[in-house]
């Protein structure tokens, strides 16, 4: 049984070109969420094995997302154009970071880091 990964990004493009990479590392989408609302909706629906989270979804940072995941003890990891510009006291220290645009390698890294 494949993993599932939720997607977290505000760029319908972008969010497809991380669907085909994850499908095509056999991993079982869950999402994509466009908004905080409508991660943390997701999130209240089903528990996905580990998630990548876009630093900035529209005006807002994702920190709320990552804080539910981080309650909910899920794994994630942080994508972002803009790496020095990560608060890592508000995603974590320990916070796996992929930067944009995805690559095949970098997501592949990251959910090795993830998941084990």
């Amino acid at each position: 049984m494949s993993k599932k990964i939720m997607i977290v990004e505000d760029d319908g493009m972008i969010a497809m070109l991380l669907e085909d990479i994850l499908d095509a590392l056999g991993y079982e989408i869950v999402g994509p969420a466009g908004s905080i609302p409508s991660a943390l909706e997701i999130l209240d629906d089903c528990q996905p094995d580990a998630a990548i989270v876009d630093l900035r979804l529209g005006e807002h940072d994702s920190y709320p997302v990552m804080d539910r995941l981080r309650e909910l003890d899920i794994p994630f990891a942080v994508a972002s154009g803009y790496g020095a510009d990560i608060d890592r006291s508000r995603s974590g220290s320990e916070t796996v970071i992929i930067p944009k645009p995805y690559v095949l390698e970098d997501v592949e890294r990251a959910l090795g880091e993830m998941l084990g």
